[in-house]
C-alpha cells in the first residue's frame, strides 16, 4: 500500500482547487486525485459540482450523475455526502438540470439499496405543483413504480387547470414506456384509472389530442433547386439554414445563379441569407466581394460580416490571412475570424492560436473558440496543434467538444498519457470508449 504523503494547508488547498477545476470541466482529473489523496476531504466540491450541473450545455450534455457517482462512492465521505445530496434533492423546488441531476443520483442511491433513496423520490414527488415545487424528472418516478409511477404523475398532471396543463404534454414519454413493459396493456390501464378518476381523465384526454410520433424514415436526399433556395431567403427567417448533403447535388449553374443573386441583392437580411448558403459550398466567381463585406467594422452587430467570413473560409489568399491576423491583434475573443485560416493556414500559426486561447478568461469564451480551432486543425494536420489543443482541453467545459480536441490530439500523434489516463474517468461516455480504442491501440503497436 503506498505511504500518504502529508499535505500542508496551502498544498491542500491547491489540490482542492485542482479538484473543482476538473468537476466543471467534466474531466477524469477528479478520479486520479482522489485516489492518489484519499486522505483530502474533496466532499464541498463534489457536492457544489452535484447541485449545479456545471456543463456548458447542460441541455445537450446531460446529466453529470455517472460520472459524480463514481466519485461520490470512492470518497472517505460518502455517507455525509449521500445524506446532504438527499436534503438537497427533497428541498429543491425549480425542476431545471440541475434537479434532473439530483434525482439521478437519488436514484442511484436507490439502485445500490441505500436505505430511504426510494421514499425520498417518492415524498419529493408529493409536494408536486404544491409550494412552488414543480414536477421533477418522470422517467425516475416510472423506473422505481412502473405503471403506478405513471398514473401518479398523470394525476398530478391531470389535476393542473386546462392552460397549464398542455406544458406537460409526454405522449412519447407514455408510447415508449409501453415498448418496454410489452406485457402491460399502458393505455387499458390509463383508461381504466380514467373511469374512477378525473384528474387522469384529463391526463389522458391531453396524450390522446396529440398523433403519436411517426417512425422516422430515411428519404432519398433531393438536391436543392434555385427556387428552394429562392423560397428559404424570402422567409426571412433569422435561423434559416441549408443542409450541405442538399447542396452537394445541386446543379452548378445554379449554384452560379445565386451567387449573382447574393452580389445583386440590396436587402441586408435577405443578403445575410444568400450569404449563408455559401458558408456550406464555395462561392463560384472571385472572392473580392466577400472580402470586402468581410472588412466592415461592427461584426456583432452586422450578421452579413460574419456570413461573409464563412464564405470567404473556402478560399485561400495572401490578403485573407493578412485580415484574419489583424482581427486576432485586435480582438480579444476573435472567434469570427477563425475559419479565415482553414485555408490560410502557415507553419508556426500553433503558437498564434494557443496565444489567443490563453487571453480567454471563462468558459464562455473558450466555447466561442472551439468550434474554430477544430475546424483549422482539421483541415491542417500538424503536431505543433499539441499545445493549443492541450490549453483547450484543460480550460473548456464542455464534453461535445472535447471528443473531437481529444480525436484531434491523436490523429497527429500528440495525445499525452496524462490526458489519455484521465479520459478512462470522464464524464462523457464516448470520450471513456474512445480512451480504451487508443489503450487498445497503442498497446498493439507497442
Amino acid at each position: 500500500m503506498q505511504k500518504q504523503i502529508s499535505l500542508n494547508p496551502v498544498e491542500t488547498a491547491e489540490l482542492q482547487k485542482q479538484f473543482l477545476h476538473s468537476l466543471k470541466l467534466g474531466t477524469g482529473r477528479a478520479m486520479l486525485l482522489l485516489k492518489a489523496q484519499p486522505q483530502i476531504d474533496f466532499s464541498a466540491q463534489i457536492l457544489a459540482a452535484t447541485v449545479n450541473n456545471l456543463a456548458y450545455d447542460r441541455q445537450c450534455e446531460g446529466s453529470r450523475a455517472e460520472y459524480l457517482y463514481s466519485l461520490i462512492k470512492r470518497s472517505r465521505q460518502k455517507d455525509d455526502l449521500i445524506r446532504v445530496i438527499m436534503k438537497k434533492f427533497s428541498a429543491k423546488k425549480q425542476n431545471d438540470y440541475g434537479m434532473d441531476q439530483l434525482s439521478d443520483l437519488v436514484l442511484y442511491f436507490h439502485r445500490e439499496g441505500v436505505v430511504g433513496a426510494k421514499e425520498v423520490l417518492l415524498k419529493r414527488f408529493e409536494k408536486t405543483f404544491n409550494n412552488g415545487y414543480e414536477l421533477y424528472a418522470r422517467d425516475v418516478l416510472l423506473e422505481i413504480e412502473g405503471m403506478a409511477g405513471l398514473i401518479m404523475a398523470a394525476e398530478k398532471v391531470g389535476q393542473l387547470p386546462e392552460q397549464e396543463r398542455a406544458d406537460y404534454e409526454d405522449r412519447w414519454r407514455v408510447d415508449d414506456f409501453q415498448k418496454e413493459n410489452k406485457s402491460v396493456d399502458v393505455y387499458a390501464e390509463l383508461t381504466k384509472a380514467a373511469e374512477v378518476n378525473p384528474a387522469i381523465k384529463n391526463y389522458l384526454d391531453l396524450i390522446l389530442s396529440v398523433e403519436p410520433r411517426k417512425k422516422y424514415r430515411r428519404s432519398k436526399i433531393a438536391p436543392y433547386t434555385l427556387a428552394d433556395v429562392e423560397e428559404i431567403v424570402d422567409e426571412d427567417d433569422r435561423f434559416s439554414r441549408f443542409w450541405p448533403s442538399r447542396i452537394a447535388g445541386m446543379n452548378p449553374a445554379d449554384i452560379e445563379k445565386i451567387a449573382r443573386l447574393a452580389l445583386a441583392e440590396k436587402d441586408d437580411n435577405r443578403k445575410d441569407i444568400y450569404l449563408l448558403f455559401f458558408d456550406k459550398t464555395k462561392f463560384p466567381f472571385d472572392y473580392a466581394p466577400l472580402l470586402e463585406m468581410a472588412r466592415q467594422k461592427s461584426i456583432k452587430k452586422n450578421r452579413q460580416i460574419l456570413h461573409a467570413v464563412n464564405a470567404l473560409s473556402h478560399f485561400k489568399g495572401d490578403d485573407i490571412r493578412t485580415l484574419a491576423l489583424k482581427k486576432f491583434a485586435r480582438k480579444k475573443t476573435p472567434w469570427e475570424y477563425l475559419r479565415l485560416l482553414i485555408n490560410n493556414y502557415q507553419a508556426g500559426d500553433a503558437k498564434i492560436l494557443l496565444e489567443i486561447i490563453q487571453r480567454s478568461d471563462n468558459f464562455h469564451h473558450m466555447h466561442d473558440l472551439v468550434a474554430g480551432i477544430i475546424d483549422i486543425f482539421a483541415a491542417n494536420p500538424d503536431p505543433e496543434c499539441k499545445a493549443p489543443l492541450e490549453a483547450m482541453y484543460y480550460g473548456m467545459n464542455c464534453a461535445i467538444h472535447r471528443w473531437s480536441v481529444i480525436d484531434l490530439l491523436n490523429r497527429n500523434g500528440v495525445l499525452s498519457g496524462e490526458i489519455l489516463e484521465e479520459l478512462a474517468y470522464d464524464t462523457d461516455e464516448d470520450l471513456r470508449k474512445l480512451s480504451l480504442r487508443i489503450k487498445h491501440q497503442r498497446k498493439a503497436v507497442a
